[in-house]
């Protein structure tokens, strides 16, 4: 239980108003002070608020500073730290904190003057040949949120190691507010201005496979796109224009960044509910497409039109698409060709990958091992042509390491122009892939587990199902935390079905909750849609 000394300290200390008033007002200040944030396998997120188990600038300041003396351990300080930031409340405030924390240890930094996407952070590091960046994000969760997001010198969320190294760093910070901190206007504090805007939006042109197309028709596609009050703004309208679809046009309500995202629950493009207005507006202007991208830029949502009803694609869906599209307009494919997917994404791509001759990898959950990968495609030479996985997260040309929207909406406007101008649907060319390699469906539950309690219920339910078989039919269950699979170790298990299904269970890596993934292939779409729906009701009613 924290103190009463520790508690004064806390209502002492300089905070937003809105942040003091959460002491007054707080139901559980036992969560607030029962631990620190968890530093995770890329960074920190929680809820904003007072107190060491929530973002605020002191648990900012201190995972800042368990940065620093990594790079000083690893002689990465000279080059600097890049650091960006979303519309996110008191985001640009956070950045500025983290700035000031690496300048008072000697490390120069790039701060960006403005908000930017995720993307272009991983583009900085790279840009800039900083020895490591910071996204100041939560990306997809509600407004109460926010993060402290890092990557290493390739532009890639850093590796586990690095992230327990920090980890280690930031528990010598035993007293929060004694972490020293240069003044807002250090000459190591460089700004960074729209010429990393200018630099990016020319790279994102190698993205486009057929740019005459675009040249002579871009204007036939009609296109409704929202930022869901987020960062992407700037970047994917003027990188569609640039490339020549010049029929677009915003969701006035959900255009300007505002980190309260006023017109939605939550500003997840993965959700019919953040569509709503886009929808609304697309059936007035009888669009082609619907495009919607996080608060930080890096996922992007598309939903097509569908007999006058506009249908939100999947991840997997989607990723499909786009890797049908890449490898058709590759022409040839050898096995130099890699394509890259997590665990939990659905076999779909892999089974494409195989029938034009490239090869697959499988990574763990999570961009920041698809970004490993590419780091070890160019030492041993062979190409990255795509990754994806099932959480609306693409990239398509290496020049960045992470997921990144920015990219995948304009690879998705010229691929529905494509089919567009040849008479067919997005959603069309989706069911001559399942025609051809089975009709795959998927679904994703979450399970809430918020609080102390909730964590340990959590690991009591991983711990359960390590031990006993408890759902019928299973013929295989693979434990990824054994370290026997050729993967890091990880906290998530693997259950086959005799019919062919497959479910995932996991622990969130950012929220407190357990996903749990489910998966089948059948002949047909009913049967597809009956069995995910047995499977599902198999893992729920035994869980």
């Amino acid at each position: 239980m924290f103190s009463e000394v520790e508690l004064s300290r806390w209502q002492n200390a300089k905070l937003p108003a809105e942040l003091e008033n959460d002491l007054k007002t707080s139901r559980d200040l036992h969560d607030q002070f029962y631990r620190n944030l968890e530093f995770g396998t890329g960074g920190m997120r929680g809820k904003m608020g007072a107190g060491p188990n929530r973002i605020n600038i002191y648990t900012i300041r201190r995972a800042a500073s368990g940065l620093a003396e990594y790079l000083r351990e690893t002689s990465g300080r000279q080059k600097g730290v890049a650091i960006s930031f979303d519309s996110r409340i008191h985001s640009r405030d956070f950045a500025l904190e983290t700035a000031r924390v690496l300048a008072a240890a000697d490390i120069p930094v790039f701060l960006s003057e403005e908000l930017r996407p995720t993307p272009e952070l991983s583009f900085m590091v790279r840009e800039f040949q900083a020895a490591a960046g910071v996204m100041i994000t939560a990306s997809h969760n509600p407004a109460a949120y926010n993060g402290f997001k890092v990557y290493d010198e390739t532009g890639c969320q850093i590796t586990l190691e690095a992230a327990n190294r920090i980890m280690q760093f930031m528990e010598e910070k035993a007293d929060l507010f004694a972490i020293p901190v240069e003044a807002a206007d250090c000459p190591l504090i460089s700004c960074v201005g729209d010429s990393i805007d200018e630099a990016y939006l020319k790279n994102v042109q190698v993205v486009t496979h057929r740019p005459n197309l675009i040249t002579d028709f871009g204007s036939h596609l009609k296109i409704v796109y929202t930022p869901l009050h987020g960062s992407g703004l700037k970047l994917v309208t003027e990188g569609l224009k640039n490339a020549g679809f010049k029929n677009l046009t915003l969701v006035p309500e959900q255009a300007k960044p505002d980190g309260r995202f006023p017109t939605v629950v939550s500003p997840n493009p993965e959700e019919l509910a953040s569509f709503e207005l886009a929808f609304k507006q697309a059936k007035e202007q009888n669009a082609d497409i619907v495009l919607a991208t996080d608060p930080d830029a890096d996922r992007l949502g598309v939903a097509v039109l569908d007999d006058g009803e506009y249908k939100i694609l999947t991840g997997n869906q989607l990723g499909a698409l786009m890797l049908h599209y890449l490898l058709a307009a590759k022409g040839e494919v050898s096995e130099n060709d890699v394509l890259v997917t997590t665990v939990v994404t659905n076999d779909l791509g892999r089974k494409m990958a195989n029938h034009y001759g490239a090869r697959h990898v499988e990574t763990l959950t999570g961009f920041k091992f698809i970004g490993e990968q590419i780091a070890g495609f160019e030492k041993t030479g062979e190409h990255f042509l795509f990754g994806y996985e099932e959480s609306y997260g693409y990239l398509v040309a290496p020049f960045v390491r992470d997921k990144d929207a920015i990219q995948a909406a304009l690879l998705t406007a010229e691929m529905a122009l494509y089919f567009k101008e040849k008479g067919m649907s997005l959603l069309t060319v989706l069911d001559r892939l399942y025609d051809e390699f089975g009709y795959h469906k998927e679904a994703l539950t979450n399970l809430a587990f918020e609080g102390e309690d909730g964590t340990n219920k959590m690991n009591e339910l991983l711990t359960r199902l390590r031990k006993e078989t408890v759902f019928p039919n299973v013929v295989q269950k693979i434990d990824f935390a054994s370290g026997n699979l050729g993967l890091p170790k990880t906290n998530m298990l693997q259950f086959d079905f005799a019919n062919g299904e497959r479910a995932f269970i996991r622990p969130s890596g950012t929220e407190p909750k357990c996903k749990i993934y489910f998966q089948v292939v059948e002949d047909s779409a009913k049967k597809a849609e009956l069995a995910l729906q047995k499977l599902t009701e198999n893992i729920l009613t035994h869980i």
